[in-house]
């Protein structure tokens, strides 16, 4: 059974593997992944106000019975991938993630067993419709862990692919 112990460390783990990729060539950080996709540069720093966003906006309003809206994602997106692009380096990008990954991991560390299984409303909604389970911090979380893999993956692909060249 998937424990919040569980949940915890697949989020901590995620820094350990962006800590990995100060190795690279700095270059590589801004090539896009693929034709049409976002360099690694990108996905980091996107992981990044996703993160930022979970400890803002949503964190303190998932709590019993709550009604929430979601946000429309591609604006975020979008401010993300600017942001990344407007001249930091890849090791700056990478601080910023292990930052904020490490902010919203101290916060989840504070929270109950309660306050993560505590079931609300998401965008009119009471069950996920991905996962068939209630909407709880819980749940919303383990999307995130989804998203992280997802991403970790394209960037491992490319690099590798880069690294074959």
């Amino acid at each position: 059974m998937y424990t919040i112990e569980n949940l915890i460390d697949d989020l901590e783990s995620f820094n350990l593997w962006v800590s990995s990729l100060e190795n690279f060539d700095e270059k590589l950080y801004f090539i896009p992944i693929a034709s049409g996709k976002w360099s690694v540069a990108e996905i980091i720093c996107h992981i990044s106000f996703w993160d930022r966003y979970i400890i803002e906006e949503m964190l303190p309003i998932m709590k019993k019975d709550a009604v929430i809206t979601g946000i429309e994602f591609e604006p975020m997106n979008q401010r993300a991938a600017e942001y990344a692009l407007s001249g930091f380096t890849s090791k700056e990008l990478i601080q910023l993630q292990i930052e904020t990954r490490s902010k919203l991991l101290s916060s989840l560390k504070k929270k109950t067993e309660e306050e993560f299984f505590a079931e609300f409303i998401y965008d009119g909604k009471e069950i996920d419709e991905y996962s068939g389970s209630p909407h709880s911090l819980f749940n919303y979380l383990c999307g995130f862990v989804w998203h992280d893999v997802h991403h970790k993956k394209q960037v491992e692909t490319f690099l590798s692919q880069q690294m074959e060249k």
